[in-house]
């Protein structure tokens, strides 16, 4: 039997603007996604754990699972290209995921690497991580019709990475951070419609270049807060991210309530991702006291780590 873990990505500064040419700054996490593999007699998938919302009729005696669709879909396309690349492979794939869906950590990216990592050593064949990234981009591609290859390329290698979009490419930080907080608040819109309104506003308002270019100094500033180790200017940096990222109208008062709830306790915060909910990093100075508060308030949270690895068999 095969096992792998896919991680999921988070971004630590420079959505959005990453968009229109300036840099970002990802890093994958150690909560993902753990597929299993073993050859069978048949092919066949099953999930462990919902990878969407169930809804049941009981007048109907009909169960809906919502969001289901589009997990599969990247499961089907990344066994497709999977099987057009390795040749056909009857197996059972096991397929487990540490995250909610659609919340901005990347666990579409995650499966599609996953599985295709996963099937690749079911079938006895040695693929690059370079080759994973390419591949793992395409299931998203040919799920979404446009994506950015910037979660495939971060699940497949791993660690924190600075990455531009316009033409592509990563560099690796040697860098680290201690154990952080990621904050799911429930999305408001989808990220093609986030990212179009962002689109939207710099098209009507030229000065709101400003803010993007703003945005760009940030990543570069805190790319070497995180070299010398500086949380204090990490964690602010954090905050102005995030202000400059309520500027394009991604950030949302539940955003701002949470982060001045925890202040005090806190180096700083900041969404990941597109914005409207999703995930909220907190980067913790007393993380008992974070901790109290998150769980009194009821907010869903997990504790996590940097991940250096990428996908990887286990």
């Amino acid at each position: 039997m095969v096992k792998v873990f896919a991680p999921g990505v988070v971004k630590l500064f420079g959505e959005h603007a990453v968009v229109y040419g300036k840099p970002a700054i990802a890093t994958t996490i150690d909560r993902g996604v753990f597929i299993e593999c073993e050859k069978s007699d048949r092919l066949i998938i099953e999930s462990i754990g919902t990878p969407s919302t169930l809804v049941y009729l009981p007048e109907e005696g009909r169960l809906e699972a919502l969001g289901a669709e589009r997990f599969f879909a990247y499961v089907n396309t990344a066994l497709k290209i999977a099987r057009e690349r390795w040749g056909k492979l009857k197996a059972r794939f096991s397929i487990k995921s540490e995250l909610p869906p659609s919340i901005g950590a990347a666990t579409s990216a995650a499966v599609s690497v996953g599985i295709l990592k996963a099937y690749s050593l079911c079938a006895n064949v040695e693929v690059s991580k370079e080759e994973l990234a390419k591949l793992g981009h395409q299931v998203e591609l040919n799920v979404q019709g446009i994506a950015s290859p910037m979660d495939t390329t971060a699940v497949a290698i791993g660690g924190v990475l600075k990455i531009w979009a316009h033409p592509f490419r990563v560099e690796k930080l040697d860098v680290s951070l201690p154990q952080f907080y990621i904050v799911v608040l429930p999305r408001r819109g989808t990220t093609g419609e986030i990212v179009a309104d962002v689109k939207a506003l710099l098209d009507r308002r030229r000065s709101a270049q400003s803010v993007i270019n703003a945005i760009g100094e940030v990543v570069e500033e805190a790319e070497g807060c995180l070299r010398r180790g500086d949380l204090n200017c990490v964690g602010e940096l954090m905050i102005l991210n995030n202000w400059l990222l309520g500027a394009l109208g991604v950030v949302d008062n539940r955003v701002m309530t949470l982060l001045d709830l925890l202040k005090t306790f806190v180096y700083g915060g900041k969404i990941s991702g597109a914005g409207r909910g999703g995930v909220v990093l907190i980067l913790p100075k007393d993380e008992t006291v974070v901790e109290k508060i998150l769980s009194a308030t009821g907010y869903t949270y997990f504790k996590v780590s940097i991940s250096k690895t990428g996908v990887v068999a286990i």
